[in-house]
């Protein structure tokens, strides 16, 4: 199959036909949502925007779509370091940022943090890093998340993320060297590659991540494409994302982020769907993304419009929204953003050292206790028993 390609034009024109059934449609399209009718993307849009169907109705819609109840999966997120060469004027890792209290994990530290996090019952664990200028640095950074992804998969972790950048083919050969695979060649343990877009329309990405050809970010394209080359690397688990604040447009970033979905399941692949909210960073002027309404009507129609993909919510939102969302989203990942931050206990959370900030600093256990009390079944974590 061809690699991805993004109809930019086709998602504006289907962006305008929403817009234009978003002030008559909506009751109609709420009442085959209800009776578990799939919908066109243009018409899950169309209820993104219609102003006669309250967010409350799509959550319940949402909701009733999931009937056994909240089922989640979760990890939680270890950053190997917040070095990085790219130039992202949203985000404090970028290389620009003198404010950045910079980081970096030694391997015997990525060890004991794998460790504390399976000590205090995560089977799930994101592995995160900057993104590097080819060259020397580049080569080392992915060689570690390979050890990293190794060592995790040796200590029974069920599910790591890996969102270090976009690849090149050779690069995948070192990040999979280790890992093992089908007769197919399909890689056995679930490793999910993670590139979120951050936005779909080129414009905004050109104005945010930079157009040099020396930055690691810039190139639209190549980050577009990087699961498919993941997948014929034989990865079958993708996790697109959107960052929710830097495109005013959230009919487009919709529409574009399906459109992507849909592509990876024709692939075969597992899809995560992630959708963070801009949040302050240190050495920047953007500290706010979407309002909490818009953010749960997103969350909603994604939760009904795409349901084989999973919707993942991070401690970057509050307890109250986590608890708003719970019976509509896939995955919640509990965490902290700094480097190597954890402890037996808790974790360290300042922004001055971190990519950004998250509003939830509660202990691990004490945001999966409360999914648990609510009656929530969590993958990839089993609580430690009391003694």
């Amino acid at each position: 199959m061809a690699a991805f390609g993004l109809d930019v034009a086709g998602i504006e024109a289907a962006r305008e036909r929403a817009a234009r059934a978003a002030g008559s449609g909506g009751a109609a399209l709420v009442a085959r949502a209800r009776a578990g009718d799939p919908l066109a993307d243009v018409e899950l849009a169309t209820l993104l925007l219609a102003p006669d169907v309250p967010t409350e109705t799509l959550l319940a819609v949402a909701r009733a779509r999931r009937p056994a109840g909240p089922r989640l999966e979760t990890f939680s997120p270890l950053y190997l370091t917040n070095e990085c060469d790219a130039a992202c004027r949203m985000c404090g890792m970028r290389a620009t940022n003198r404010d950045l209290v910079r980081e970096t994990a030694d391997d015997a530290t990525v060890e004991e943090q794998l460790d504390i996090l399976a000590a205090r019952g995560l089977r799930g664990v994101a592995l995160l890093t900057g993104e590097y200028h080819a060259g020397p640095r580049r080569a080392a950074m992915i060689a570690r998340a390979a050890d990293a992804l190794g060592g995790a998969l040796r200590r029974g972790f069920r599910h790591v993320l890996v969102n270090i950048g976009a690849l090149d083919v050779p690069e995948y050969d070192v990040l999979l060297a280790g890992v093992p695979r089908a007769g197919d060649g399909r890689i056995g343990p679930r490793v999910t590659m993670c590139t979120f877009q951050e936005t779909y329309r080129p414009a905004t990405y050109a104005r945010f991540m930079g157009d040099d050809a020396a930055n690691p970010r810039a190139d639209f394209a190549r980050r577009l494409t990087n699961f498919d080359r993941a997948c014929d690397a034989g990865m079958w688990a993708a996790n697109p994302g959107v960052l929710l604040g830097l495109d005013g447009d959230l009919a487009y970033e919709l529409l574009a982020l399906l459109a992507h979905v849909r592509h990876l399941e024709r692939r075969g692949m597992d899809v995560y769907v992630s959708v963070p909210r801009l949040r302050k960073a240190t050495g920047t002027e953007y500290k706010a993304g979407v309002d909490d309404d818009a953010f749960c009507r997103l969350v909603a129609v994604l939760s009904f419009g795409a349901p084989r993909a999973k919707v993942v919510v991070s401690t970057r939102e509050s307890p109250a929204i986590q608890r708003r969302l719970l019976d509509v989203i896939g995955v919640l990942t509990p965490g902290s953003p700094g480097v190597a931050p954890y402890t037996r206990t808790g974790a360290r959370f300042e922004v001055d050292a971190s990519q950004f900030e998250v509003l939830d600093h509660r202990p691990i256990e004490a945001i999966l206790g409360d999914c648990l009390a609510a009656g929530a079944t969590i993958d990839c974590y089993e609580p430690a028993r009391p003694a």
